[in-house]
Order: structure tokens, then sequence, then C-alpha cells
């Protein structure tokens, strides 16, 4: 899963490194091809639209990064959960279905107890 996120991490800052090189291209293109207002106010609209859409492209991942990097007391990422407490979980689970099974069985022999104790009461009131 790290390597995941590394190959994407290292995708994305690669397309933005792409994009500005481009931007940075297009503006100076923009300032040396004079010959044609209305060419580069429209070119200057789609700059700066993909500039727009590159800044909220890197808050979200900002934000990605931001959620995926905070860490409990114990240093341990918080979306990461441990296998050892899956199974440990999983363990108490199951203990606890057994304990459930039990107090039934449990519960079922006091039912037994207290209806042959009222039959003795029943038989001895005769």
């Amino acid at each position: 899963m790290d390597g995941k996120l590394v190959e994407l991490g290292v995708g994305l800052i690669a397309a933005i490194l792409v994009i500005r090189e481009v931007l940075g291209f297009l503006d100076k293109k923009k300032f040396h091809n004079g010959d044609s207002h209305d060419h580069g106010a429209v070119m200057n609209e789609h700059v700066n639209d993909v500039r727009f859409a590159v800044s909220k492209v890197k808050e979200k991942v900002d934000d990605l990064h931001d959620w995926h990097n905070k860490r409990d007391e114990d240093g341990v990422f918080n979306w990461y959960v441990r296998r050892s407490l899956e199974e440990v979980i999983k363990d108490l689970g199951q203990k606890i279905e057994m304990q459930v099974g039990v107090q039934t069985k449990i519960l079922q022999h006091m039912q037994k107890m207290e209806e042959l104790y009222r039959k003795k009461l029943d038989r001895d009131e005769e």
C-alpha cells in the first residue's frame, strides 16, 4: 500500500511539474508573440484556467496527504489497522459468542431447576 501511495505521489508531482513547465512555456510564448492580441487574451484565459485547476488539485492532494499522515499516540497511522489488532478483535468476538452459548445453557438449566422446584412445591402442597 505504501508503494502505491508513493507511486501516486511521484506521478502527481511529475504531472504538476510538466504542467508548470507547459504553463511557463505558454507564458513566454505569449510575451514573444505580440502580433495577435485576441489570441493572447484567449491563451491567457486558458493558462489561468489551467493554473486554477492545478491549484485545486494541489489543495486536494495536500489535504489527502495531511489526512493520511495523522498518527495515534503509539505512532501508528490512524488509517492503518494492525493485523494483530484485527486478530485479537476476531478472537474476542469468538470468546463472547462462546460465553453467550454457555450463559444460554446455564439459563436453560436454571429454567429446568425452577420447573422441578415448582413441581416439588405442588406435590408438597397436596
